[in-house]
């Protein structure tokens, strides 16, 4: 296939898979879940060959489920912790369950990685294999290492992206309370106090669901209102119907969830990073820059955050700074289309059809699950691979749709292999 043709190409499927960014992000750990929120069931093909529930692997207490990949720099740390933690309450009903998303389509290569690390950490827990990242999509994972805690009902009693040190200590404080039946430090406390009225579950759980169906995804905006009705502490529903209204273009209406949002929780960094962005939109693209750059004191493992400000900084001329953030975004998560998407449209932006292209034509490989093609382990464009112009994708619904670019040929794009 020429590179011409696969811009074209990209545009219809992007059309037919335009689904994959309607999901919206509901917390920093987790899009769509929280504390006290039900967890998804699955059953994954283990690392034996055997296929395993949730329901034959919780433990009695709690059951750490841990999602990693081999080229996640902080997994195997993770890994290793977790191990720690298993020898020591698995006779007290912790179970951990591990759970590999490497990719949609694993080699026999990477099986054999993922098997040559279990030996080499001597894991004696199961290791599941998320071969189409179903389960992944499913808990709404953006960054990877993430460690959930699971009650035996699967209610979620705990979150954590990447492995920072002291939040490594606090979910290990949080585990030993609760196998040892004292109480947990108060900062550990106060991350999992507030469980969100039943009913307010209940019906953002509905919204969620719906958001799946293209028929039904319109109903999602009732749920939601439904869910802020029962419990208007749940910052869920807010957030979710905030980027509902994104995708629906109304985003007077979406800059109001979020605000509403900020007026509870100032900090909350999907808040502040989809505030930046309407702030761009609208012009504001200096105090979109400061906004986004807040959030990332906030929490920064939110992927969404480097994409956006990699975009905005990209966009006004600071490349290196831009890739540096793509770069972050990539090493947290690779597996994220959206981060290709973004820096092809930062490329159009710098009339840079050539990396444009290629950018699109990765985020799509990545949302198939397929190798990235050449350039996206060295990230260096063809020099003869020059397309007349560059079709893009639908625009994110932040953004205006951009002007097909018709510059001259860009320069390769720098590595930025995790």
């Amino acid at each position: 296939m020429s590179f011409l043709s696969r811009p074209r190409i990209l545009v219809l499927l992007f059309t037919a898979l335009a689904g994959v960014f309607l999901l919206p992000p509901a917390g920093a750990t987790l899009q769509g879940l929280q504390v006290g929120a039900e967890a998804p069931d699955f059953q994954l093909q283990a690392t034996s060959g055997t296929s395993r529930s949730f329901q034959e692997l919780h433990g009695e207490k709690l059951t750490v489920v841990l999602f990693w990949a081999t080229w996640s720099r902080n997994s195997a740390a993770a890994l290793s912790r977790m191990e720690e933690l298993y020898r020591k309450y698995r006779d007290q009903g912790l179970a951990v369950i591990a759970i590999n998303a490497d990719g949609q389509n694993l080699s026999a290569a990477t099986e054999a990685d993922i098997a040559a690390l279990a030996d080499r950490l001597k894991l004696d827990y199961p290791l599941l294999l998320d071969d189409q990242l179903q389960t992944f999509h499913d808990y709404g994972i953006i960054a990877l290492p993430t460690t959930v805690i699971l009650n035996p009902d699967r209610t979620i009693r705990y979150e954590m992206s990447g492995f920072p040190l002291i939040g490594v200590e606090e979910m290990v404080d949080f585990v030993a309370a609760t196998m040892e039946g004292r109480s947990t430090a108060p900062v550990v406390a106060a991350k999992t106090g507030y469980r969100p009225a039943p009913k307010a579950l209940h019906y953002f759980n509905m919204g969620r669901k719906t958001l799946k169906s293209l028929r039904m995804a319109k109903t999602a905006e009732m749920w939601f209102q439904k869910a802020i009705a029962a419990d208007d502490s749940f910052l869920e529903p807010r957030l979710s119907l905030g980027r509902f209204y994104l995708n629906q273009k109304e985003f007077a209406k979406a800059s109001d969830q979020f605000s509403q949002v900020l007026a509870k929780d100032p900090g909350n960094i999907v808040a502040l990073c989809e505030s930046g962005m309407l702030l761009a939109r609208d012009g504001n693209e200096q105090q979109a820059e400061i906004m986004l750059e807040q959030g990332l004191k906030t929490d920064d493992f939110y992927t969404p955050c480097y994409y956006y400000l990699g975009y905005l900084k990209g966009k006004r001329g600071a490349l290196d700074e831009a890739l540096a953030l793509f770069d972050k975004a990539q090493e947290i998560n690779h597996s994220t289309p959206e981060i290709y998407d973004y820096l092809g449209r930062m490329y159009e932006k710098r009339q840079q059809p050539k990396a444009a292209a290629e950018a699109y034509c990765h985020t799509l490989e990545t949302m198939l699950g397929l190798p990235l093609s050449a350039g996206s382990g060295d990230q260096t464009a063809s020099p003869t691979s020059e397309p007349a112009a560059t079709v893009a994708a639908p625009a994110p619904a932040h953004l205006e749709s951009p002007p097909a670019a018709t510059s001259p040929p860009s320069p390769p794009i720098p590595s930025r292999q995790p």
